[in-house]
C-alpha cells in the first residue's frame, strides 16, 4: 500500500499573513481617518506644483471651499497678495531640498472674502508613485488670538501715547515755569531801569543796579536752560565689552512678534569673528530697536513686493564695527536725508521726531557715526559705526580672517 502524500502548510501560512496585513491596513486607515476627521486642525496635501490633492473637513470649513473646489487651486490663490512671496520662497526651498519643513504665521482669504489668520506647519513626504514629493500641511486657525493681540497692542500703544503726552505736558509746564521766573525778573528790572533813567535828573545809580540785576537774572536763565540740556544729553553710563552680533540677535528676538505680524523675512549676514565694542548695552539696544522698528513701519504699506529686512555686521575699512539695517519699504525722500536726524523732524503722523536724533546722539557719544542712504532699487539703508576694540586693547589674540554666515528666516 502506497503512502498518502503530506498536505502542504504553505497556503494556511500565507493566508494567515494576508489576514494580518489586511488587519494592519484597516488599522492604519482608521488612524489616518481619525487624523483627517479631527475638528481642531486643518490638513492639506499638495502635489509638486502646489495644487491641493486632498483636504480635510476642518480645513474646508476654515476657508469656505469644498474639497473639489480646492483641487483646482493652490494655497497662493487663497493668500493675500502681500503674503504670497514668502510662501513662494519657502515652498521652493522645500522642493529643492534646502529645508525639510517650515513654520509660518500668515493670512488666508476665505471664499466669502473674509481674512483669517493661521499657524501653518509644512513638511515634505516622499511620493512612491510619481517623481518628487508631496507637501503635507497642518493648519490652526488663530484669528481670535491675533485679533486679541492686535487689540491689546492697540490699547497698550494708546496708553503709552497718553502717558507720553502727559509726561511731555508736565515737562513742558515745568520747563516753562523754570525759565519764566528769571525772564519775568529781567523784564521787571528793565522797566525799573527805564524809569530811573527817565527821571529828571536821571538816577544813574539805581539804573545801574537794575541793569546788574538783569545780568544776574540772565545768567540764572542760562543756567536753567543748561540744566535742561544736560537732562536730555546722554550722560556717563556704564560701558563694557559687548558683542554686536549678540545684541542684534537679542533685538530680533524682542521684535519677533512684530516681524511675524507684518510677514517680514529677515536676512542676517553677521561676521562671526567681529571684534567687540566698548559701549552701553541698554543704549545700543535702544539704537538697534529703533532702527528695526522704523524698518518694520516703513514696510507696512508695501503690498506689491516682498517685505525683506537685511541686517549686516562687518569690520569696516577703518578698523571699526559697521552695522547695516536695510528695508524694502517706501524709502526716504532724498531731500529729507539730511533732515531726518534733526530734533522734532518726523514723517509719521503721530511721531515726535526724537527717535533718530537720540540714536545719532548715542552713537556719537560712543565715538561713532550714524547715517542713512536710499536703498536700491527701493527702501532705505541705515548704517552706524563704532570703534572696534583691537586685540592689544583686549589683551587677547583675535583671528585675522573673518568668517561669515548667512541666515534667512521667514516669520
Amino acid at each position: 500500500m502506497s503512502a498518502e502524500p503530506k498536505q502542504s502548510n504553505t497556503y494556511p501560512k500565507d493566508r494567515k499573513k494576508l489576514v494580518q496585513l489586511e488587519r494592519q491596513l484597516r488599522l492604519n486607515e482608521e488612524r489616518w481617518r481619525a487624523v483627517m476627521n479631527n475638528p481642531f486642525m486643518g490638513i492639506s496635501v499638495l502635489d509638486k506644483n502646489q495644487y491641493f490633492i486632498m483636504t480635510n473637513g476642518t480645513y474646508q470649513a476654515m476657508v469656505g471651499y469644498t474639497d473639489e473646489e480646492l483641487k483646482k487651486l493652490t494655497p497662493l490663490d487663497i493668500t493675500p497678495v502681500d503674503d504670497r512671496e514668502i510662501n513662494r520662497i519657502l515652498f521652493r526651498e522645500l522642493q529643492e531640498g534646502k529645508r525639510d519643513h517650515y513654520e509660518l504665521i500668515k493670512r488666508l482669504q476665505r471664499k466669502d472674502g473674509k481674512l483669517i489668520w493661521i499657524q501653518l506647519y509644512v513638511f515634505g513626504i516622499p511620493d512612491a508613485v510619481s517623481i518628487g514629493q508631496r507637501t503635507f500641511g497642518m493648519v490652526f486657525d488663530i484669528t481670535e488670538k491675533m485679533q486679541a493681540q492686535v487689540a491689546l497692542q492697540a490699547a497698550q500703544a494708546e496708553i503709552a501715547h497718553s502717558t507720553q503726552a502727559s509726561r511731555m505736558g508736565a515737562m513742558a509746564a515745568s520747563i516753562a515755569h523754570e525759565v519764566n521766573q528769571p525772564l519775568s525778573a529781567m523784564i521787571a528790572s528793565a522797566r525799573a531801569g527805564l524809569r530811573w533813567i527817565g527821571q529828571t535828573p536821571a538816577n544813574l545809580y539805581e539804573a545801574a543796579e537794575s541793569f546788574k540785576q538783569i545780568i544776574r537774572d540772565g545768567k540764572r536763565a542760562a543756567d536753567v536752560v543748561e540744566g535742561i540740556r544736560a537732562m536730555f544729553k546722554s550722560g556717563e553710563t556704564s560701558r563694557s565689552l559687548l558683542e554686536m552680533n549678540q545684541l542684534i540677535n537679542e533685538v530680533l528676538r524682542l521684535t519677533n512678534s512684530e516681524l511675524q505680524r507684518h510677514a517680514i523675512v529677515v536676512h542676517t549676514e553677521l561676521d562671526e569673528e567681529l571684534t567687540p565694542v566698548m559701549a552701553s548695552r541698554v543704549q545700543l539696544q535702544q539704537v538697534l530697536f529703533n532702527l528695526v522698528t522704523n524698518a518694520i513701519e516703513a514696510m507696512e504699506p508695501v503690498i506689491d513686493r516682498s517685505r525683506i529686512m537685511k541686517i549686516k555686521s562687518e569690520l569696516g575699512s577703518r578698523r571699526e564695527v559697521l552695522v547695516t539695517v536695510e528695508d524694502s519699504g517706501k524709502g526716504i525722500d532724498p531731500q529729507e536725508i539730511d533732515r531726518i536726524f534733526g530734533s522734532f523732524f518726523t514723517t509719521k503722523l503721530e511721531g515726535m521726531g526724537m527717535g533718530l536724533s537720540i540714536c545719532r546722539s548715542i552713537i556719537e557719544s560712543h565715538g561713532g557715526r550714524l547715517w542713512a542712504s536710499p536703498g536700491s532699487p527701493y527702501g532705505a539703508v541705515f548704517q552706524f559705526t563704532l570703534p572696534a576694540i583691537l586685540s592689544r586693547e583686549r589683551g587677547i589674540v583675535l583671528g585675522t580672517k573673518a568668517k561669515r554666515y548667512r541666515r534667512g528666516f521667514a516669520v
